[in-house]
This record gives structure tokens, sequence and C-alpha cells, in this order.
């Protein structure tokens, strides 16, 4: 069955051109329906674009290295080993996660070892985690058992 038709399946004795027509008759209910001024049909249309943006978080598994650039609009976990620059609104280190190289984050938060420039807003060192390098941030929670070095400068 075509995701095209109405409920009615497709043959394969059908030509392309009757394809063509199927998805013209798709398309054009759509048409209509941006065209509406409704506030709950301009609210359908926006709902797949927000969806698409909040999406499952990238993973570095552990077991795994990553030389090179990660740059993210959304989450990132890091359960390997990231050598390079990393940019992403929000990451993760998990436990076994290495990070050497430079971090640009929203939020971080690292219960393993981080090493060189940070620079993030909100920022979460665990009990078992390492952090050594120039860490900038806005605000800062250490727990109890977390070890920190390095320059650690308040924006």
């Amino acid at each position: 069955m075509s995701i095209f038709s109405k409920n009615t399946p497709a043959t394969e004795n059908e030509s392309s051109a009757s394809n063509e027509e199927v998805v013209q008759e798709y398309v054009a209910p759509e048409e209509v329906v941006s065209s509406a001024s409704s506030p709950e049909q301009v609210t359908r249309l926006e709902s797949p674009a927000r969806s698409s943006v909040l999406s499952k978080p990238s993973i570095i598994s552990e077991g795994f290295t990553f030389e090179g650039t990660i740059t993210s609009d959304g989450v990132l976990n890091i359960a390997g080993t990231v050598r390079g620059k990393i940019t992403a609104k929000s990451v993760l280190i998990d436990s076994s996660g290495q990070v050497d190289g430079e971090l640009n984050s929203e939020q971080l938060v690292i219960k393993g070892q981080l090493k060189g420039d940070v620079n993030c807003e909100d920022l979460n060192v665990g009990p078992l985690a390492y952090v050594d390098g120039n860490i900038s941030y806005k605000y800062i929670h250490i727990q109890r058992g977390g070890k920190v070095a390095g320059k650690f400068i308040k924006s």
C-alpha cells in the first residue's frame, strides 16, 4: 500500500503517471491547510518541525574513540574517548568517558575525565570525575569526591 494513497492498495500495473497524480492529490490538501489562518491548523503544521528539533541523544559508546570535531544542537553522551573539539547544547561525560580537547556547551555533566579548555554555562562535576584545564562557567556544582585542577573562571 502506498503511503500517499487513500487506503487503496497499489498494484504493480499502475503507471508512473498515476503515481504522480496520487502525489499531486497529497500535496494539494497541504497547500490548502498552510494557507488557512486558523491557529489550530498552523499548530498542526508546526508540530512536525518541532519534533525534528527534539531528537535522541548522540552517543559515543564505551570502547569507541573519536578524533576530530563534533557539533550538535542537542544532547551528546560520551562513554568512550573523544579527542578534539566538541560543541553541543548539552554534554554528559559518563564515568567511563574521557574527553581531551576543547568543549563548548550550555550544560555539562562530568562523571568521567576531562582535560582541556571548557566554556559552559552550567557545570556539574560528579563524585568520580576528574577535571583539568581552563574552565569557564556561569554556575558550578562539584559533588563530594570530584577532583578539579587548572584554572576555573566564573563568567
